[in-house]
């Protein structure tokens, strides 16, 4: 009787060991999603907002109204979500 009760003890002791190693990869694998959630938000804002202004530059009257084919060349700086980018804009007919 001894010798379960001893087998026992040590069965519930490797049981919360592999429970609490299983909860602290639950808590990093949240943390991990939360960040990148937060990465993703803040990259689709600056996507956005890059769309707007290219968009923007495409139906000026400037460069609809070009009489030649011509090219704008647009500019985004980089932010915490995103790098530089260099585009160009195809304005005339």
């Amino acid at each position: 009787m001894a010798d379960r009760a001893g087998t026992t003890l040590i069965e519930l002791v490797v049981a919360l060991l592999l429970l609490e190693l299983v909860g602290a990869a639950a808590l990093a694998a949240a943390f991990t999603a939360d960040r990148l959630g937060r990465r993703v938000a803040t990259g689709a804002a600056t996507d956005l907002a890059r769309w707007e202004a290219y968009r923007a530059a495409e139906v000026t009257g400037a460069c609809r109204g070009a009489a030649a084919p011509d090219t704008i060349v647009l500019r985004f700086s980089a932010t915490a979500g995103r790098d530089s980018l260099t585009t160009r804009v195809r304005c005339g007919p």
